[in-house]
């Protein structure tokens, strides 16, 4: 015997056919703000998947001419190494392999005795680690040491405290910028700090050679 459909089962089908006719009917009356919304959406997934596409592309390509530098640099054709360093900054300026390219101008300049503090600016506004940062804001302390800007060596190393991996070797700096500044009294205090603090050989015996 065929079971009797439920009347309840009957009102849902209704009910979902008249949903059915209202949608289609809503649809009929705004038909071209739907195949709007229909051509906007299919626009946004487009894209989506361009600028993914896209940003994949400037990866692979600006990653590949970051490796052509080091190979470069590697084999001392600076020269070369330059060009590419530029064509990668000016063409693909996002991508984060720029930071790779300013890294190996600045040892480029670095072998050539050509860098100076800005260099190490344009490295640092584009690095996110304190501790990287550190260490680079040593180097430009040691540059106006090296052009006898002793002032702004002062100046530059005093934001390297305890916090980083440098502040033994950045307090070293500071004790002999003092001493070519005539402040030789503090600097011996420095110099004792160094010898008391200090986990490693090569800052005690600098240390000590200057007490």
């Amino acid at each position: 015997m065929e079971k009797k459909k439920l009347p309840l089962e009957q009102d849902v089908d209704i009910e979902f056919e008249y949903k059915v006719y209202m949608f289609l009917d809503f649809v009929k009356k705004n038909i071209k703000l739907f195949i709007a919304g229909i051509i906007l959406i299919i626009l946004l997934i487009v894209a989506f998947f361009y600028y993914k596409h896209h940003k994949q592309e400037i990866l692979n390509k600006s990653s590949s001419i970051a490796y052509q530098i080091s190979k470069l640099y590697q084999d001392k054709k600076y020269e070369e190494a330059e060009k590419l360093i530029n064509k990668l900054k000016k063409e693909y300026p996002d991508s984060p392999f720029v930071k790779v390219a300013i890294a190996y101008d600045l040892l480029i300049k670095k072998d050539q005795n050509k860098i100076t503090p800005d260099d190490i600016n344009k490295l640092q506004v584009r690095l996110n680690s304190q501790q990287l940062n550190a260490g680079l804001t040593e180097y430009k302390g040691y540059l106006y040491y090296k052009n006898k800007e002793y002032g702004k060596t002062l100046n530059t190393i005093k934001t390297i405290d305890q916090r980083y991996y440098n502040y033994i070797s950045a307090l070293t700096l500071k004790a002999f910028t003092l001493q070519k500044t005539g402040n030789s009294s503090e600097a011996k205090n420095i110099f004792n700090e160094i010898l008391q603090f200090s986990k490693y050989d090569y800052f005690k015996l600098l240390a000590k050679e200057n007490l």
